[in-house]
């Protein structure tokens, strides 16, 4: 369907190029004419034998560039109108006059309205959220810094496995900033473990009830985002960093 889009595209501007050619050949042949017959009344011994160039030599044909031009405006009116969707990626058509349409477009060949809708696309795959549970020059995550009940900072390395829903993909276009990752999934990760981690202790959060910790901060995650059309399959607690003092006394 793509070579069938290009098609359309390459016969339109190819009959709006053969308009234009048409025309510039015309204006070219009579302004050569006129040129040639100058020159030859110019060189008469006589002038009556001079040959009148005031009038016109080859009329341009207008009227036949204009219908090609004119029959060029289908194919790539034509072309303009199939929009293909790639595998992993899904779609929203926005209007100029009625904005996002709330129906999604899977992957395929859809069919658009010119001029008037225009096709954003969604990767609807799998992404990875992380941050990193202390600062390094080689990489630019985010440190995750909270602070556990004894009023410690922790660093927290986390990854968030999530998806957009394809079915809500009108919504997330038009109510959540892009890009999700940094804009939406970020700071509720960030809010969240910060909310949690003064309910324990820091031996705690380290070892005893680092899966709980984990477990609750999932949950909580998960809900927060699916109400914005993002689904959370995996929150894991990859790493703790502990304070520096905190760590030589263990």
């Amino acid at each position: 369907m793509l070579a069938l889009k290009f098609l359309f595209l390459i016969l339109g501007l190819g009959l709006f190029g053969g308009a234009a050619i048409l025309v510039a050949y015309d204006v070219y042949m009579a302004a050569r004419l006129r040129w040639l017959l100058e020159q030859a009344g110019a060189d008469s011994a006589s002038p009556e034998k001079r040959l009148d160039t005031s009038r016109p030599f080859g009329p341009v044909r207008w009227r036949l560039a204009r219908h090609l031009a004119l029959a060029g405006i289908v194919p790539v009116l034509l072309s303009l109108s199939i929009a293909v969707v790639p595998d992993g990626s899904a779609g929203i058509r926005v209007s100029q006059l009625f904005g996002a349409r709330p129906a999604t477009l899977y992957p395929g060949v859809h069919l658009l309205m010119p001029l008037v809708d225009t096709l954003v696309l969604y990767d609807t795959r799998e992404h990875v959220y992380t941050t990193a549970a202390a600062s390094s020059p080689k990489t630019e995550t985010e440190v995750l810094t909270v602070q556990a009940r004894e009023g410690l900072n922790l660093g927290m390395a986390v990854s968030v496995r999530y998806r957009l829903d394809p079915a809500r993909l009108g919504s997330i276009h038009q109510n959540l900033p892009q890009p999700v990752g940094d804009q939406v999934v970020g700071p509720v990760v960030s809010t969240t473990y910060r909310q949690l981690a003064p309910n324990y202790e820091t031996r705690e959060i380290f070892a005893i009830k680092r899966e709980e910790l984990r477990s609750k901060a999932a949950e909580a995650i998960k809900t927060r985002l699916a109400s914005d059309g993002i689904i959370v399959r995996e929150v894991l607690l990859r790493d703790i960093q502990l304070p520096a003092e905190y760590a030589r006394g263990l």
